[in-house]
Formats: C-alpha cells, sequence, structure tokens
C-alpha cells in the first residue's frame, strides 16, 4: 500500500452536494469574521486533473464561471459539515468562515488555518471522525481572526489525547498584528461594528480583550516545514496584510492560498483597516501560478480544480489588481489628484463579470484609495482643506446663505432624479447645523436607507444601513 493509498483509507466522509446558504454573496470578514449569503453550485468535469469523486460539491470546481459567482467568498460562519471531504490525497477541506484545511502526513497532521474563534470544536469533532492521527503543525496564513480563532480547540484535543502539542507556524508579522489587536480591541469593536453591520450596545460591558494563540515559530520570507518526511513550503508575500503567507505541497500539488484568493475582488484599501498591497497581493498570485497547482485551496470560497483553471484564476485576478495599481499610478505621476483618479480609473472591462473579482467586499474604488495611500500622504491636492476650517462651522455657512429650507427643498429634487450620493451632502450639512431637524433627519435616513438598497458593495451597504439607523435615533 502506498503512502498515499493509506492517507485516503483514513478517511471517511464524503461530501454531497449541497446548497450553501440562501441567493446573495458571501463576504470575507476580515477581523470581524461576518457572512452574507450565497447560492448553490455544483462542481463540475473539465479538462486535467479530476478532483476525487468526494470532491464533486459547491466547496469544490473546476471551472471558475458565473455558477459560482455568489459563492463569493465562504460557507455560514459556523461552517457546513456536509461540505467537508477530501479534495485531494490525504487532503481534508473544511468549508467553514474561513476555510481550514487539513494534510494527513503517514503519521499526523498539518492543519492549515483554524477559521473563526468558536468553529474549533466542530472543526475538531468533525477531523476526529475521519483520524486519529496527532496534529503536528498549525499554520497561520496570516494573522487575522477568522484564520486563527480556532487553534486552543486543536491544542486542547491534543491535551486530552496525550499528544504532543502541535508547532504553530506564521510569518513573524503576526506577533506584532496581534499585539496591535489586543492594544486596540475597542477601536475594531468600534470600526467592525460599522464595517459588518453589527450595531454595538452603548450600554453593553466592554468587550474582552482578545486572547491569541501566538506561533512558536516564525520566519521571514520562507520556511521549509517537513512534516514525517514530506515537505510544505512556506511563502510569505503581503497582500491583504503583511503577515500573509501560502502553503504549497509539492507532492500533493495542492496549494493553501490564505486570503491571496478569497472569491471576491481583493479587499485592498479597505476603509478602515491599516494599509494593504495591491501589487504585493498580484506578485503572491503570480508565485502560486509559477508552481502549477492542480488542487487551489482559497482562503474562503470553493475549491479550484484542474491546473488550466487555476491559472486562469491567478492571472486574472493579478491582471485586475495590477491594471488599478499601474493607473493610478501613472495618473499620480502626472500630478493628478485622488478625486480625479477615482473618477478615471476603472479596472480591466474583460474582468468585471469574472465570478471571483464581483465587488460583493472589497471593491476597485477602494483599492484605488489603498494604492494612493500607499504612495501617498493624505493631502488631497485642496489647499482649504489643509488646517480646514471644523465642518460644522462650513455647514453653518453654507446654511447661513442657502437656507434650510433651500437646501432641504433641492435635496428632494436630487432625491427624485436619483442623485442621492449629492442630496446626502446638502443635508449632511443642515443636520450638522441642527441636528434635531426631524424634517432633515427623516430626509437623511430615507436618503441612506435608499442607498443601502441598491448598494452591492458589503462595506458601503452597511455604512448606509448605519447611517440610516443614525438618523432614525435622532427622531426617537
Amino acid at each position: 500500500m502506498t503512502s498515499s493509498d493509506r492517507r485516503r483509507g483514513l478517511l471517511e466522509g464524503r461530501m454531497s452536494r449541497r446548497k450553501l446558504l440562501e441567493t446573495g454573496a458571501v463576504a470575507a470578514m476580515g477581523v470581524a469574521g461576518a457572512g452574507l449569503a450565497g447560492c448553490s453550485s455544483d462542481g463540475a468535469s473539465q479538462s486535467g486533473t479530476t478532483p476525487p469523486a468526494s470532491a464533486t460539491s459547491a466547496a469544490v470546481v473546476s471551472t471558475p464561471d458565473a455558477q459560482t459567482a455568489a459563492l463569493a467568498m465562504g460557507a455560514t460562519l459556523t461552517g457546513d459539515p456536509t461540505g467537508i471531504g477530501e479534495v485531494a490525497p490525504g487532503t481534508i477541506f473544511f468549508p467553514y468562515f474561513g476555510n481550514v484545511t487539513a494534510l494527513l502526513t503517514d503519521d499526523g497532521i498539518v492543519i492549515v488555518d483554524t477559521s473563526l474563534l468558536g468553529n474549533g470544536p466542530p472543526i475538531v469533532e468533525e477531523l476526529r471522525k475521519r483520524t486519529d492521527l496527532a496534529v503536528k503543525a498549525i499554520i497561520y496564513t496570516h494573522g487575522h481572526i477568522d484564520h486563527v480563532g480556532g487553534t486552543a480547540d486543536f491544542v486542547k484535543d491534543a491535551d486530552e489525547r496525550g499528544y504532543e502539542r502541535p508547532r504553530i507556524y506564521g510569518h513573524e508579522n503576526v506577533v506584532p498584528r496581534f499585539q496591535r489587536y489586543e492594544r486596540m480591541a475597542p477601536w475594531i469593536r468600534f470600526i467592525n461594528s460599522i464595517q459588518f453591520g453589527v450595531p454595538v450596545d452603548a450600554d453593553a460591558p466592554p468587550a474582552p480583550k482578545p486572547v491569541f494563540a501566538y506561533p512558536t515559530d516564525t520566519f521571514d520570507e520562507r520556511y521549509d516545514l517537513s512534516v514525517d518526511g514530506e515537505s510544505f513550503e512556506l511563502v510569505h508575500g503581503i497582500g491583504e496584510t503583511d503577515d500573509h503567507l501560502f502553503v504549497w505541497a509539492p507532492e500533493r500539488k495542492v496549494v493553501c492560498t490564505g486570503d491571496f484568493f478569497i472569491w471576491a475582488c481583493p479587499n485592498v484599501g479597505n476603509p478602515w483597516k491599516v494599509q494593504r498591497y495591491a501589487e504585493g497581493w498580484a506578485d503572491g498570485l503570480d508565485a502560486i501560478a509559477a508552481l502549477r497547482p492542480s488542487t487551489f485551496i482559497p482562503g474562503h470560497g470553493p475549491v479550484i480544480h484542474g491546473e488550466e483553471a487555476v491559472q486562469t484564476a491567478c492571472s486574472d485576478v493579478s491582471r485586475y489588481l495590477r491594471s488599478i495599481a499601474e493607473q493610478v499610478v501613472e495618473r499620480m505621476n502626472k500630478g493628478q489628484w485622488l478625486e480625479q483618479i477615482l473618477r478615471e480609473v476603472e479596472p480591466p472591462a474583460d474582468l468585471t463579470g469574472k465570478p471571483y473579482l464581483q465587488a460583493v467586499y472589497g471593491h476597485p474604488k477602494f483599492i484605488v484609495h489603498g494604492v494612493w495611500r500607499q504612495y501617498g500622504g493624505w493631502y488631497d491636492g485642496n489647499p482649504a482643506d489643509f488646517f480646514p476650517a471644523p465642518t460644522v462651522d462650513q455647514a453653518t455657512e453654507i446654511v447661513r446663505l442657502a437656507s434650510v429650507a433651500g437646501l432641504l427643498n433641492r435635496a428632494r429634487d436630487l432625491q427624485t432624479i436619483g442623485d442621492l450620493p449629492l442630496a446626502c451632502h446638502l443635508v449632511d450639512w443642515v443636520c450638522k447645523v441642527e441636528p434635531e431637524n426631524a424634517e432633515a433627519r427623516n430626509l437623511q435616513r430615507d436618503l441612506f436607507a435608499a442607498r443601502s438598497v441598491i448598494e452591492g458593495n458589503m462595506m458601503s451597504r452597511n455604512t448606509f444601513k448605519g447611517a440610516a439607523a443614525e438618523a432614525e435615533k435622532h427622531l426617537s
């Protein structure tokens, strides 16, 4: 019996055809980890590598096409045990938020990512239905909590079974990331309440300080890990984070990409989060493609099978990112300012319909902001904004000149013709000057509620919903 046969024999459960969620889109939630809705899609055959019989489900696709668009980036926050299965010999895929992969060697297991806090127990339980091998290594693709939250449960399992605790591997920047999360926990809770549309009760007790399982082993650019004679290559790159890596298992031709691939427009230029890197993200995808993997396991969303399909997916996302970055840099070098660049830069037209580039979470305009922030400062090109007058003072003068009634009437006219962004500005000036003006707050609520209904991007939609709710508070 070969090693591959032995590993395959350790696996029980098979993946079934399934519906992930209700119609809609699923989005990766970074630090907070909250989900939207997805839809079903069945795996289809294609030329090239054929996935195992257990891999014919919505969690695995052969040709990424429109049918998988609404899968976007993940399963429910709690995952779907019916979708767990072997996607390559000795390789168990757990479609949780984020995805978890168990790589079985002859005498142990390598775990790539551990999902959210709370998902650890069911993942460990499902793993133990399939094998009693010891978990010898846990690898963090990066330090977002939807990728590191379940680690303590794997450690607990080792303790209960009398196994040696697994080593935890991550890039050296995971450590300062965890330290920053601990220091900034209240702020992160606040901004995540906006980003993910989960309001924080003002009367709720302070959130407990987060507890992380820190890496036991860190590295800089590359780490070659050997477990039971099998090699696993950990390769650093900057993209969604500065502590990112992907995991290459050359004997299996399997790659675990982490969030270098998330089944949505890449989350560069996040409005609330620290610097992210469009070109570094593209570099990571190019490095993955150069390995020519046959099984491509993303940080969120379904597995892609087949070398040709993997090459296409990597190439498309890389080209999308590079095009936007190059357009921004070109315009910056011509002396253009951010407002003009935001108006002019667009992603390649032939890529905007790709299922894994939909702006359901990240957005091409966010990427523009991210590239600008990487190469430029905060100055917007308007000298009046350099040490500006307080916005409430600006609003006071505008209201004095135009009158409350004039501004609100014009805002309604703009609402009628569909210019909701400009209408919001006019109403905002009134609300700054007269915060308890019921007429203004009613209109403000209605405008932002209308924008939330038509907005396809999750972050934008949640921001608009939050603004409508805030206006409603003033009315009550």
